[in-house]
């Protein structure tokens, strides 16, 4: 069981790495191309009644790991100037003067 689950996440992990080379050629993001490619594995698996294991148990896991993984690569791509920074510090003070407003008039 051990031993065929490395043998199937092997292929995974370089379809992942093909899928991230082409998607700046294709301008398709790799997300987007793992998950058709999952949705393409499971039809394949379901046509010729291939037994998946049940992995119930782990999947929330897996999408909060994969979650925090496509958050974190997106920031990566934010750029920062001066202006910007400005900007967000302003929201964030009108965010906490907001919420500081709204708990003095509640209390």
């Amino acid at each position: 069981m051990t031993t065929t689950i490395i043998i199937i996440i092997c292929p995974a992990l370089l379809i992942a790495y093909i899928f991230d080379l082409t998607s700046s050629k294709t301008k398709i993001p790799s997300v987007i191309l793992l998950l058709l490619f999952g949705m393409g594995l499971k039809q394949i698996t379901d046509y010729f009644k291939i037994q998946i294991p049940d992995i119930d148990i782990m999947l929330p896991i897996f999408g909060t790991v994969g979650l925090i993984l496509i958050v974190l690569e997106g920031s990566l791509e934010l750029e920062f100037n001066k202006l910007k920074i400005k900007k967000l510090v302003m929201m964030i003070g009108l965010m906490f003067a907001k919420k500081t407003k709204e708990s003095i008039r509640i209390h």
